[in-house]
């Protein structure tokens, strides 16, 4: 039965078949929101990239449509954005009605920016005529363009991944572009290529102040191995990018679990939202799933956290499903080297409300399966860390496929955790999404049960919510 295979998840976005990657075009237009991706239509591997399709009403629930843009003449479709012309500033038009416009990659003899337009929400499209709109004879890796209308200079302004930097680009009308500056050589590039930008302009939670959040995905070298995102802040003045650190302190991981890449936002949303690719490069292809192949993570809501003086992203999961089932528990006292156990499914969420632990508590939960497979999350206060064990279920396909998965606390007493699985992956989020953590996992058998324990001393749990999530496919 389609989209009920093994390891299928049932709460995040995957193709009914073949291969999918990068998010692109991310843009809500009269009542939807629009998801395209990278998409292989012909097989399960990473070649012949078009644009695919999905809408949603509630950027959980998701219906799959045919292919938006296919390869031509200049190359084939690699990552990029979309924009709602309100204004009808490309001309593109008639009758100075607005539309949807998407900047994308050519990847053909070498990597070039071009444009197309919808007329009819986005699901047929056509390329300009006088594509590329920004050429390209020099730079090896020049791609992934993120646009987005900066009010104060009254221009669309481009982020583009160039290698190991990232160029600036400004226009009126979508179609003339002028270079502005370039961000980054100063800073490490690391291993891996920059790739997937995106400019965000986001508000500080507790204060009336928003701050601009400059984020890059890096295909290699990332905080746990293999592609990862991270993210700069600072200020933008419609021309160049000022992060509010000078050093190697700027750069911030947005994910530090090993399986969240090429996130992008959406456009012409009252919040901003972003979701990001749940794979990592380096063992994308061999996945154990079929007859697709990759997920998207779940769509989280965006914001910034001053902790110490220092901003730090926070992402929040988006989950409307109204039909869910919820069990609480209150008051749990768990003493040193015991275990609570509770049911759960493996399509849904748990969530605890911690009281205060010490400064060398160790704890954490554990995801049982009806096989004895153990998947377990250790928070070690002492350490300042928290590690995922992904030892059990299929671990073989690949040897960049860690066993062990650190994240940092940031300093913070965990006050909430919330943990969703969904068959084959486990999103973890720390006080409210200040700290995430998103990992596949590939178990033999079935998650059926959840185990809290503590190592060194007793924990105080004000609550245990477990709730189990339907699946978001009719």
């Amino acid at each position: 039965m389609s989209y009920q295979e093994k390891h299928r998840p049932q709460l995040h976005f995957t193709p009914k078949e073949n291969w999918i990657n990068d998010p692109n075009g991310l843009v809500y237009y009269e009542g939807e929101y629009h998801l395209f991706y990278q998409r292989n239509p012909n097989a399960n591997d990473h070649a012949d990239m078009h644009w695919g399709h999905a809408t949603s009403t509630d950027l959980y629930h998701w219906e799959e449509h045919g292919i938006a843009l296919a390869p031509d003449e200049l190359g084939t479709i690699f990552s990029g954005s979309a924009v709602v012309d309100k204004n009808n500033t490309s001309g593109l038009f008639e009758n100075g009605s607005g539309g949807l416009v998407a900047i994308f990659t050519h990847d053909g003899e070498s990597q070039q920016q071009s444009i197309a337009y919808s007329k009819d929400k986005g699901r047929t499209w056509t390329k300009y005529e006088g594509n590329p709109v920004i050429p390209n004879t020099k730079i090896k890796d020049f791609r992934d363009p993120k646009v987005s209308w900066h009010e104060d200079s009254e221009q669309w302004v481009m982020v583009l991944a160039c290698g190991d930097h990232i160029q600036f680009y400004g226009s009126p009308n979508l179609i003339d572009w002028t270079y502005l500056s370039s961000f980054g050589k100063e800073y490490p590039s690391h291993i891996g290529v920059w790739e997937c930008p995106d400019l965000l302009y986001l508000p500080v939670e507790n204060s009336s102040k928003k701050e601009w959040v400059l984020i890059v995905s890096i295909n290699d070298d990332g905080p746990n191995g293999g592609s990862a995102v991270y993210y700069f802040t600072g200020s933008f003045d419609g021309k160049e990018f000022h992060p509010n650190e000078k050093s190697e302190d700027a750069l911030k991981w947005a994910d530090t679990g090993k399986d969240f890449y090429a996130a992008v936002s959406w456009d012409n949303t009252e919040d901003t939202y972003w979701i990001g690719w749940m794979n990592n490069w380096q063992y994308a292809g061999v996945v154990p799933v079929s007859p697709w192949r990759s997920a998207m993570s779940l769509v989280r809501k965006m914001s910034l956290n001053e902790v110490g003086g220092d901003l730090f992203l926070k992402q929040e999961p988006i989950i409307t499903d109204n039909n869910k089932e919820v069990i609480s528990y209150q008051n749990i006292d768990i003493q040193t080297d015991t275990t609570k156990s509770y049911g759960i499914s493996d399509t849904g969420q748990v969530n605890l409300q911690i009281s205060k632990t010490s400064a060398s508590t160790k704890w954490g939960m554990k995801f049982v399966t009806d096989q004895d497979e153990v998947f377990c999350l250790e928070l070690n206060k002492a350490e300042d860390t928290y590690t995922l064990y992904r030892t059990e279920g299929l671990t073989d396909f690949s040897e960049d496929f860690p066993e062990e998965i650190k994240g940092s606390l940031h300093g913070l007493d965990v006050q909430e955790l919330q943990a969703i699985i969904d068959r084959s992956s486990v999103e973890i989020f720390l006080n409210k999404g200040l700290s995430v953590s998103t990992n596949l996992i590939y178990p033999k058998g079935t998650v059926v049960q959840l185990e809290i324990f503590t190592v060194n001393e007793a924990l105080q749990i004000e609550n245990i919510t477990c709730t189990n999530l339907n699946s978001i496919w009719k």
